[in-house]
């Protein structure tokens, strides 16, 4: 099945729906959508997800100045859910913007305890999980809403659309039941339209950049296997799964059971 929205302004839009289950089944379509940043879309394209795709809900994991000011769409609650963020801007730069989690290190100091050391190694699996332990409060809030009355259909989305977003939904599949390797393949799919994606995104206004000779820069730039593989192995490792995360963060039983109910649909 081609999971691809048809949204022509965004290239890394897709529905988590029809991925397969440990057990038997598939995930249901038309629940949970991801993407890279709406800021790209026309208004047609805005229309579209309103209309085509029901959206009635908008997670947006960016940091607060990240992007263009959120616009009001009819019918749809817009969620700013900033993950991670940045302690300090240097002092020449008191507004600037961005965010580590995307991969944007220019002009403002990083966070001191987040370890971009090992980002070449192992992909960027060792940074998403400590991006996720970090901005679980985050990631507690978007189960919460989606797991809520009318919580459904959805879309999340960061800036590209993998990182931030890559973690959130990996987590979700994973408390949902899908098969580790199916959640590996959603993740590496961004890497089909990449390159492009970057160079529309790069031409948007205040969208920070990331510093090309940056250790962290090729890891954030791509959607390797090994990133989101790293994630799930420290997750468990660390963890037990990623319910148990959530739950650790204070998520809430029911709405974890919500959230499988919802995106199983009539699947046990």
């Amino acid at each position: 099945m081609n999971r691809r929205l048809d949204l022509p302004d965004l290239l890394n839009a897709r529905d988590v729906g029809d991925l397969p289950l440990i057990g038997g089944g598939v995930t249901r379509t038309g629940v949970l959508m991801r993407s890279e940043t709406p800021d790209l879309l026309t208004p047609e394209g805005v229309d579209r997800l309103i209309h085509t795709y029901r959206v009635r809900h908008v997670l947006d994991l960016r940091s607060d100045h990240e992007g263009l000011p959120l616009t009001e769409w009819a019918g749809v609650v817009r969620h700013r859910l900033p993950l991670l963020g940045r302690r300090s801007a240097l002092a020449a730069d008191r507004a600037a913007i961005g965010d580590v989690s995307a991969g944007q290190t220019q002009g403002l100091e990083l966070d001191d305890d987040i370890d971009l050391g090992s980002v070449d190694e192992f992909g960027a699996g060792l940074l998403y999980m400590r991006m996720a332990e970090r901005g679980r409060e985050s990631y507690v809030r978007s189960l919460e809403i989606l797991a809520g009355d009318g919580g459904v259909p959805a879309l999340v989305h960061c800036t590209a659309g993998k990182d931030r977003t890559g973690i959130l939904v990996a987590l979700l599949l994973s408390v949902a039941g899908v098969e580790r390797e199916a959640i590996i393949a959603d993740y590496t799919e961004t890497e089909t339209h990449l390159v492009e994606m970057f160079e529309r995104i790069d031409r948007l206004p205040r969208q920070p950049r990331i510093d090309p000779s940056h250790p962290v820069a090729p890891a954030m730039r791509g959607a390797a296997r090994a990133s989101i593989d790293t994630f799930l192995r420290v997750l468990e490792e660390r963890h037990g799964s990623a319910a148990e995360f959530l739950l650790k963060a204070g998520a809430a039983p029911d709405h974890l059971e919500s959230w499988r109910r919802t995106i199983r649909g009539g699947t046990g």
